[in-house]
């Protein structure tokens, strides 16, 4: 009788008494005979997957068989175990043919000064800043559509209720199901911002999964402190978020030393800013972008600094 003949309950049922050593002449006779028709038909498996499936089920029938009646002989356990791996083996292989593996992560990134569009699977439009990463799961659409964000990104997300997207950026969890909207958040800031242009987004903190918006609409920010974990909600101009797209820089409550660092980002240009006021000043400014001489010109107008243009770095320095 061959593995195709035995059904599935009768062959358990028959192993059992074989390892137990209560089977009858007749029934030994039957697993022996299904055992020896198995192995010329045969399973072509990859040798290192054959040996990892093979370490694994050992270890399973290691565990749960127990010791045998002494009147039955060791060749009755060796056999019944034998058995249990082929048939074992014929099931992991058929799951695993049913189960492809999943495809490695993607990371896209955008070096300093330099700006990239990417179009995902699903139809999402990103556009990357300057210094900027995106890491896409191998798994994405699947269940879910998320992905890991670090740097600013302006967001277009194709419709679908069904798979929401999801975007995780440092401290945050940021959650939709078709809209537009930008997300700021480069390590090492102060404060991590999402603007919304059209739609509604939904806000978390990623540690404690905490709300901290269900409903942000268009032209309202939401400003995160990552030392305090809180958040406030401001109000935008019209065409303030993702401006930098149009090649707009726009700081809000920002300091001089993160306005340094974005222009590091944007002119691929080490800046160096010095003065004991770097971190406390809080500014709100926009300009074009423009040579950088000219964004330096414009920034120490506004806000009292000098500065110097060498030839492989800005020295900005903040008066007392």
């Amino acid at each position: 009788m061959d593995k195709k003949q035995l059904a599935t309950a009768t062959l358990k049922a028959v192993l059992n008494k074989y390892i137990q050593g209560t089977a009858t002449p007749a029934e030994i006779q039957q697993v022996e005979q299904w055992y020896a028709s198995f192995t010329e038909e045969g399973i072509l498996l990859d040798p290192h997957e054959k040996e990892r499936l093979h370490q694994q089920i050992l270890s399973g029938v290691i565990q749960h068989i127990q010791a045998p009646p002494r009147r039955r002989t060791i060749y009755w356990w060796s056999a019944a175990a034998v058995v249990l791996i082929a048939v074992t083996i014929a099931g992991l292989y058929t799951i695993n043919r049913k189960q492809p593996p999943i495809a490695a992560a993607q990371l896209i990134s955008t070096p300093a000064g330099e700006r990239k569009q990417v179009t995902l699977s699903d139809g999402t439009v990103i556009h990357l800043n300057a210094a900027t990463a995106l890491t896409i799961p191998g798994d994405f659409g699947s269940t879910e559509r998320r992905i890991i964000l670090s740097g600013e990104a302006f967001f277009d997300v194709a419709p679908d209720p069904a798979h929401p997207f999801i975007i995780e950026s440092e401290n945050l969890h940021t959650t939709v199901l078709g809209t537009s909207f930008n997300i700021r958040a480069y390590k090492g800031q102060q404060e991590y911002d999402i603007a919304v242009i059209s739609g509604k987004v939904k806000v978390a903190d990623a540690q404690t999964n905490r709300s901290l918006a269900d409903s942000l609409t268009a032209n309202v920010q939401l400003a995160y402190d990552p030392l305090t974990r809180e958040a406030v909600i401001n109000h935008l101009p019209e065409g303030i978020a993702g401006a930098w797209r149009r090649n707009i820089f726009y700081f809000n409550n920002s300091t001089l030393a993160e306005i340094g660092a974005e222009l590091q980002r944007q002119y691929n240009i080490p800046v160096i800013v010095s003065g004991a006021g770097k971190d406390k000043g809080h500014y709100k400014i926009s300009f074009s972008r423009e040579p950088l001489s000219e964004v330096l010109k414009v920034l120490a107008g506004l806000t009292g600094i000098t500065y110097k243009i060498a030839s492989d770095k800005v020295l900005i320095h903040i008066k007392k």
